[in-house]
């Protein structure tokens, strides 16, 4: 009888070690699935759109070589090129709210060009572990026409706001020089010749 029970026991502990691992790796998998990132909502903010904008103008504002170093006199009118190939960027974090290694849950910025293209998410730094602001930036003639978010906005001042969205306008304008860098910064001389590397060792 006690055989009997310890077998029982011996089988319900082999189980134990069965399912738990099994139900990790469900865990780790399913939960995108099961709770993806937030996406914005559908409420008008005029107000944010306006604040996404002056953050777009402070980073044009630096795109000379006096403030940025390398870069060409175009650069800013070259910026204001791209800005007018956006459709929309929308402002998500990288994972859901139940996503292991909550540690690596980034806020990004996801772009999409007029023609369809998108580009990869912009990477920002900002952590989700407090929820940041979620929106969608609508673009037309290169400024954020309209912004939609679910008005989780409404809770913090507009200078608050304002400190948040910071970095809007840097990461979306600087995403394209990975692209296009030759909007950005100036040719780079081409590589000695062979001639030339051995002329340097005589």
């Amino acid at each position: 009888m006690a055989s009997q029970a310890s077998r029982k026991k011996v089988l319900l502990l082999s189980l134990v070690w069965l399912v738990a691992p099994l139900g990790g790796v469900a865990y780790i998998f399913l939960s995108p699935l099961l709770w993806p990132p937030a996406e914005p909502g559908n409420i008008p903010s005029p107000t944010l759109a306006r604040l996404l904008n002056e953050s777009i103008e402070d980073a044009i504002s630096k795109m000379n070589p006096r403030s940025s170093p390398g870069l060409i006199l175009e650069a800013a009118a070259n910026t204001r090129t791209f800005l007018g190939e956006v459709s929309e960027v929308v402002a998500r974090c990288s994972m859901g709210p139940h996503e292991p290694n909550q540690k690596y849950n980034r806020l990004q910025y996801h772009l999409t060009r007029v023609d369809g293209v998108r580009y990869k998410p912009i990477y920002t730094g900002i952590p989700c572990r407090r929820p940041p602001i979620i929106f969608r930036a609508v673009f037309k003639d290169g400024r954020v026409a309209e912004a939609f978010t679910d008005g989780s906005e409404r809770q913090h001042s507009v200078d608050d706001v304002r400190g948040m969205v910071r970095e809007f306008g840097k990461g979306v304008t600087w995403s394209d020089r990975g692209y296009h860098p030759q909007r950005y910064f100036p040719p780079r001389p081409a590589p000695p010749s062979r001639a030339d590397v051995e002329k340097q060792w005589e």
